[in-house]
């Protein structure tokens, strides 16, 4: 019996594997088509916005309260790969009237039959049967696996999408969401806005609960939150908008897919924190702790991959205020520090491979046993910044600027100077 149960978790383990490395795979080449993949769903988007104003200037929509991406499994069995996009009203699903639109997911669907035809070659390659009941139940999980990526992007797609005229311009609920899943199931949110007016004391009461998953996928705007303890809490893909935190610790908080819009986060502790694909550009972190935070770009582990199959992108810094932070011993590959203000900041012992400082003050900054291995400093402020010869070799935009040979006629002029120079000395 224990070598049966051996056995089946040997497989078990076999069919995790392969599927990791599966989906790997398909993310690479997802990624190679992001900018196109991403740029077509904001028009997709556009378009939408358009249809749903349109119907509200008839009169035949008042305030949408969600918008949502639902995927309909049976129709890739169908040949037929589609995403139901609906507006809703406050109802969501129990709106009788919702405003339908379609989005063709034909592009990921090539993977999803090209996997089909590697499984029939590979039976009949190794003269197993595979019936078609088990066949089915094999893609409808790769369906499963592809629909993940797809929220991956239309998350990604939305930064810019809810910046369009056309999305402003709709009468939307004071709390509102984009979701996206399956038809009458589960389903995630990649964007929500709540503009009911916050009161401070309650929501710092809420939040000194610890209620396991209450504080992700959340958003929070215009409310003071200064001096308080929020440790050890998980806020993964919460928006914090025009919020106050200055002198609070978020110790060891997941901060996964965060953004912080004009947030005041001066002397804000954040060490040891997740921040992998965190939004920060924009905002006052003067004095930050952020000693042994984790935000490398890339996959992470291969349980992240439900999380962000297409990987992390890295932390975003650019234009934040950070003169005096801490950022020691953190992993930040990737990170974006572009025209950052870093001032007499720390970075002792943090990885900062390929890191971007592109136009960032980084004056008075120690970067002591820190990797910059292709961390570009172009155009960067390093006045009063000792950098190793590893460092500078690795780096780039670090190069010594070597001085020209003096002409002729400029070392006579210099002497010259010189000499005057010496001769009002002696005088």
């Amino acid at each position: 019996m224990e070598k049966q149960t051996d056995a089946i978790d040997q497989q078990q383990a076999n069919l995790h594997q392969a599927w990791s490395l599966i989906r790997k795979e398909w993310a690479l080449k997802c990624k190679a088509t992001q900018v196109q993949r991403l740029q077509h769903m904001v028009e997709h988007f556009h378009t939408f916005c358009q249809l749903i104003r349109q119907k509200q200037l008839d009169g035949f929509k008042d305030n949408i309260g969600y918008i949502t991406y639902s995927m309909l499994r049976t129709t890739w069995l169908e040949q037929k790969p589609v995403y139901l996009v609906e507006a809703t009203d406050a109802l969501w699903m129990l709106d009788a009237e919702p405003i339908q639109f379609e989005y063709d997911a034909s592009w990921i669907f090539s993977y999803w039959t090209h996997l089909r035809e590697q499984l029939l070659t590979e039976t009949l390659k190794q003269q197993v049967t595979l019936s078609e009941l088990e066949l089915e139940q094999i893609m409808l999980e790769a369906a499963g696996h592809l629909h993940t990526m797809v929220v991956s992007l239309i998350r990604q797609a939305m930064k810019q999408a809810v910046g369009l005229p056309e999305f402003q311009a709709l009468d939307r609920e004071e709390v509102f969401e984009i979701r996206v899943g399956e038809y009458m199931d589960h389903s995630v949110s990649v964007y929500r806005e709540d503009r009911r007016p916050m009161d401070a004391n309650v929501i710092k009461s809420w939040m000194e609960e610890k209620e396991e998953l209450a504080y992700s996928y959340q958003a929070l705007a215009q409310v003071d939150l200064s001096g308080g303890d929020y440790s050890s809490l998980d806020f993964r893909y919460t928006a914090f908008r025009k919020i106050g935190m200055e002198h609070s610790r978020l110790h060891s908080c997941i901060l996964v897919g965060t953004v912080w819009q004009e947030a005041q986060l001066d002397e804000t502790d954040f060490s040891y924190s997740l921040l992998h694909g965190a939004d920060f550009s924009g905002c006052s972190l003067r004095e930050a702790v952020l000693d042994s935070v984790l935000g490398n770009s890339d996959y992470g582990s291969d349980a992240w991959l439900d999380w962000e199959p297409l990987g992390w992108d890295g932390v975003d810094f650019t234009r934040a205020s950070l003169p005096g932070a801490s950022f020691q011993n953190a992993q930040l590959q990737g990170a974006d520090f572009q025209d950052a203000s870093l001032q007499r900041a720390s970075f002792n012992g943090a990885d900062l491979t390929d890191a971007c400082f592109v136009g960032a003050d980084v004056t008075g900054v120690s970067f002591t046993d820190a990797c910059l291995v292709r961390t570009d400093f172009t155009g960067a402020k390093v006045n009063g910044v000792s950098f190793t010869d590893d460092q500078l070799s690795e780096s780039i935009g670090l190069v010594a600027v070597e001085v020209p040979p003096l002409s002729q006629s400029r070392l006579m002029a210099t002497q010259a100077t010189d000499a005057v120079s010496k001769g009002d000395w002696i005088q």
